[in-house]
Formats: C-alpha cells, sequence, structure tokens
C-alpha cells in the first residue's frame, strides 16, 4: 500500500467520540459532516434545524469538544465566515483541554488528544505521539482507541505495520460492540488482510456494525445483499440497507439507490433515481460518476445509450485514477460501444483497472488472457486475474476460471497456484466499497 493510500485510510478511519445521553458513542467528526450536509442540502434536504440539534448535542459535552465544533465551524465555513487560521486556534484550546482531562485519566479525552496529534489539529501533527495518546487511552479504558490503535497497526502509522497486531486490537473493540471495529473486521475478512479470506464472516461483521449504528456497514450490507457476496442475494434487503445509509448522508449509499432506481420500469421511480444521480455527479462524487457512466453506456429502460457522455464521464474517472473508469473504457473498446473495436486497447485498461485493484477489470483480464484477445494467449495469466477478481460462487468468472484449471496440464496449475501465491495482487487501499456493478441489473444487455 502506498503512503498515499494510507493516508486516504487514515482520513477515513480514525476516529474522536463522544458519549450522547443513552451512553451511545459518537463520532464528533462524521456528526459534524452530517450537519454540514444538511445545512447544504447535500445529497440530502436543506435542514438547518436538524444541523443546530447536531452542533448543540456537541456542545453541551465539554469545553473542548465545544472547541472543537467551532474549529470545525470555522475551517469549513458552517453557519461562519470561513477562516482556517481561527478553525486552528479553536483546536489548540481543544487540545489544551484533552490534555488536561487526558492528564487525569479520562479515556475519552486521551483518545482524542491522540486524533488531534493524528490529524494535525490544533498541534503538531505526529503519529507517534498520536499512538502514544491511543496506547494511554487503552490503559484508562477507551474502546475507541482500541479501534483507533489498530488502525494505526493497520496502516504501519506511528508504529510498525502489522497486520495481525491490527486485527487483535479489532477483536478486542469489536468484542466490547465497537461497530467501526467490527466494520473493518468485515474488511479485513472480505480481503484475506490479516486473517483467511471468508467473505461469510465478512457479512456476519457487517451485519453486527449495521446494526450497531455503523453507515458504512450498511453500505457494505447493501452492496453484499446486491451480489450475493457472503449471503444469498436479496435485491429487496440491499435496498432496505442502501436507503438506511442514504438517509444518513452516506454518498456512496445513495449513488447505488439511485442506480437501482434508475433501472425501474415506473417513470416516476426513474426520475427520483435520476435527479438523486444527477445532483451528486455535479457534486463531484466518484461512485455517482460511475455510476452514471454505467447507465451512458448501457442504457436504462427510460434512457438511450449516449456513448460520447459515456466516454468523457469514463475518461474523468480514469483521469481521478477511479479503476471502475479504467475498466468501463475497456468494455467500451472491447465492444466498439462509441469507438471503433480495439481489442489491444480494451486489454491495456482492462490491465489499468485490474492492477488498481478493480474485481471487473481483473475478470476482464483473465477471460481475454484466456482467449488470447488483445493479449497473448496465457492460461497462467488467465487463471491468475482470474482468481485475483475473488469471483462470487456462480459467477461467469468462477466458471472460466474452473474451465481455464480444467484444461491446464498438471505442471500448469502447480505454476498458477505458486504465482497466485508469491503475487497477492493489489490491495485496494481503503475501507471504502466496490461499485455496486450494472451486472447486478437485469438490464438485458450485454455486460462486458
Amino acid at each position: 500500500m502506498s503512503g498515499e493510500e494510507c493516508s486516504a485510510v487514515m482520513d477515513r478511519a480514525l476516529k474522536m467520540v463522544y458519549y450522547d445521553e443513552a451512553n451511545v458513542e459518537k463520532d464528533i467528526f462524521a456528526q459534524l459532516s452530517l450537519a454540514q450536509k444538511h445545512y447544504l442540502g447535500d445529497g440530502m434536504p436543506r435542514d438547518e434545524s436538524a444541523t443546530r440539534r447536531i452542533l448543540d448535542q456537541i456542545h453541551r459535552q465539554s469545553r473542548a469538544f465545544a472547541a472543537v465544533c467551532y474549529g470545525y465551524m470555522r475551517s469549513k465555513g458552517l453557519g461562519v465566515a470561513e477562516d482556517l487560521g481561527e478553525g486552528q486556534q479553536w483546536y489548540r484550546e481543544a487540545a489544551y483541554w484533552f490534555n488536561e482531562e487526558a492528564a487525569a485519566g479520562g479515556p475519552v479525552s486521551a483518545n482524542n488528544l491522540g486524533y488531534l496529534y493524528a490529524k494535525g489539529l490544533g498541534v503538531q501533527e505526529n503519529a507517534e505521539t498520536a499512538a502514544h495518546w491511543f496506547e494511554e487511552a487503552i490503559e484508562y479504558g477507551s474502546v475507541a482507541a482500541l479501534y483507533n490503535l489498530g488502525v494505526c497497526y493497520l496502516n504501519g502509522w506511528g508504529v510498525p505495520q502489522d497486520d495481525q497486531k491490527a486485527v487483535s486490537y479489532f477483536e478486542r473493540a469489536s468484542e466490547l460492540n465497537d461497530p467501526s471495529a467490527a466494520s473493518v473486521l468485515a474488511y479485513l475478512y472480505l480481503e484475506g488482510r490479516g486473517v483467511r479470506r471468508d467473505p461469510s464472516k465478512s457479512f456476519e461483521f457487517n451485519m453486527r456494525a449495521a446494526r450497531a449504528g455503523s453507515v458504512e456497514a450498511a453500505s457494505a450490507l447493501g452492496y453484499a445483499l446486491g451480489v450475493g457476496l457472503g449471503a444469498e442475494r436479496n435485491i429487496a434487503e440491499s435496498i432496505s440497507w442502501f436507503e438506511l445509509a442514504a438517509s444518513e448522508g452516506d454518498a456512496y449509499a445513495q449513488a447505488n439507490l439511485a442506480m437501482y432506481f434508475c433501472h425501474s420500469s415506473d417513470l416516476k421511480l426513474f426520475d427520483r433515481g435520476w435527479k438523486m444521480l444527477s445532483h451528486a455527479v455535479n457534486q463531484g462524487d466518484a461512485s455517482a460518476k460511475y455510476q452514471m457512466t454505467q447507465i451512458q453506456i448501457f442504457g436504462v429502460p427510460h434512457r438511450e445509450p449516449d456513448y460520447a457522455n459515456a466516454l468523457d464521464l469514463a475518461m474523468d474517472l480514469a483521469e481521478l485514477g477511479h479503476p471502475g473508469g479504467y475498466h468501463l473504457i475497456g468494455v467500451m473498446y472491447e465492444h466498439g460501444l462509441g469507438v471503433p473495436v480495439d481489442m489491444v486497447r480494451a486489454a491495456t485498461w482492462y490491465e489499468r483497472a485490474a492492477r488498481k485493484g478493480s474485481a471487473n477489470g481483473q475478470a476482464a483480464l483473465g477471460r481475454l488472457y484466456a482467449i488470447g484477445s488483445g493479449v497473448e494467449q496465457d492460461n497462467i495469466l488467465a487463471y491468475y486475474w482470474l482468481k485475483m477478481s475473488a469471483p462470487t460462487e456462480g459467477s461467469q468468472a468462477q466458471r472460466e476460471m474452473g474451465a481455464i484449471h480444467a484444461r491446464m496440464s498438471e505442471d500448469e496449475r502447480k505454476v498458477a497456484e505458486k504465482y497466485v501465491a508469491e503475487n497477492p495482487g493489489p490491495r485496494r487501499g481503503s475501507f471504502g466499497l466496490k461499485p455496486l456493478e450494472q451486472d447486478v441489473f437485469k438490464s438485458g444487455r450485454r455486460q462486458g
């Protein structure tokens, strides 16, 4: 994993917490982000009263939390003029009060002080100091710090990188009902990182996390149920989980929910989905742009394909380094959708997607190696890339992998398995979810 990828993981994963009146853990920055979404009407109806309710609850916690709240508001221009310098001054005040409380053995304050050092908010950014405060917070009894230190070990951030240690911290936190830890364990079991890959166990951890309030886990369940990953495919339940996450402002869930609606034969439902998706695309959301690109390529009941727009959107995604964009450009070149058929270019785009961790790109590249189209025929590379795509039970990729395995000689099989073992493939590099692919839906069009 590159340093840039590690940073992206850290930005999404660490958490500063408080506990509400019912003693339920709240991630303060997730709550502040939600307040901002309500204020701007970003992915949900504009509702200033909801913003005020969230801010008031945070203000009531303590002087330190009030200072964090003011720091966020000033830094983001939430209801006040944006002023990064004044935002940092408020964060410095928060650091002072958290330090005072941590010195007295306050577990929440010690954890939150570690967060400020991890992010460089009000203090000099220092990964080692952040990890130290997480360790102190664990000694004081902080469950959130168990989770945060697990993230540090997962990324080698302030401590030596160690997947097994990360898993042990996540397991301890999960046993104490931390939803974030359960959500990350679900990711690790899906990727086979630090543990043996087990999609069904991943599903169980996501279910545990979602029931405990994890929005990301709810999105993950929507995906898993949409494609039948770790559980039986169930579109109605997939929509239900996506709706829950979307109501909390989760952009990934909103994009995929809109995708479901856009495939409906009901014109009103289509219009609702198209409006949601268009809004998210205009907001610059990559998941939404990916879903819109699929619609423009393959068409839906109330919208014909538009290959020119599809290629523009896919190229935009490719410029962002989005593996789905690489894959969809490959699809267009393979099938001549708005561009001439060019199997060499298709293979090149599929390889870029595959090396960025796209399961669809890996499966497509494996298929081209199997038939020798755009690349020289190679059973071992075909088997390798199909294997890397982690095909679900009964999928086309699994059938193709089985067919290749059957036609290989015993020596080729040994070489192929050795190659797989020695080349574990690219990690996706974050706790983020894969895009829900168009083949989840019955569009009646050939998929790439």
